[in-house]
């Protein structure tokens, strides 16, 4: 699996604390992504979902060659907790992404941002020193709706079932996020 900003970028499966099936994409921080603080940005955040988003379903509105296709999905909300600041660091950040729900055209992903390096979910959780490790630190947890509309109308265009059985492939419950 590679890193974004640091070669090629892939994709893994890989089992969330939840015992669901969700995709990782491994991206580095860069010097651009913290701000004053000292932590990486809101806006970085953002750019790291989307990245994540785009590297499991590359096919989201453009063809190989990268031109627009007669269908695309287009985001008509975010909602983003920021759990924990994420300091530069020279190890990666994972990026999570999962899909709690389909719609007839529109889909939900779910994300979560954590420490890449922290062992794994089904070693222990959260530091209690009476489990054998810890679950990875959340830096952010996320989730968008996007839409999926016709390129030449702009209107809502409906899910094939080939177009769902992507989405389908990453089954999982909604993000836990706090109310407002």
């Amino acid at each position: 699996m590679g890193t974004a900003g640091g070669g090629d970028e892939g994709v893994a499966a890989v089992t969330g604390a939840d015992g669901r099936r969700r995709a990782r994409l491994l991206l580095r921080v860069r010097w651009s992504d913290v701000d004053l603080f000292g932590h990486v940005n809101n806006a970085a955040f953002l750019r790291y979902l989307d990245d994540a988003r785009f590297a499991l379903f590359p096919a989201m509105g453009v063809d190989a060659a990268g031109r627009l296709t007669e269908a695309q999905l287009v985001v008509v909300k975010h909602e983003i907790e920021y759990v924990a600041p994420a300091p530069f660091r020279s190890e990666p950040l994972a990026v999570d992404v999962w899909v709690p729900r389909t719609g007839r055209s529109s889909v939900d992903f779910a994300y979560e941002v954590l420490d890449a390096g922290a062992p794994a979910a089904d070693e222990g959780r959260d530091g209690d020193p009476g489990r054998a490790g810890r679950l990875p630190a959340v830096y952010l947890r996320a989730r968008s709706r996007m839409v999926q509309v016709e390129a030449r109308t702009g209107r809502p265009r409906p899910f094939t079932p080939a177009e769902l059985s992507v989405f389908e492939a990453y089954p999982g419950p909604p993000p836990e996020l706090r109310g407002w």
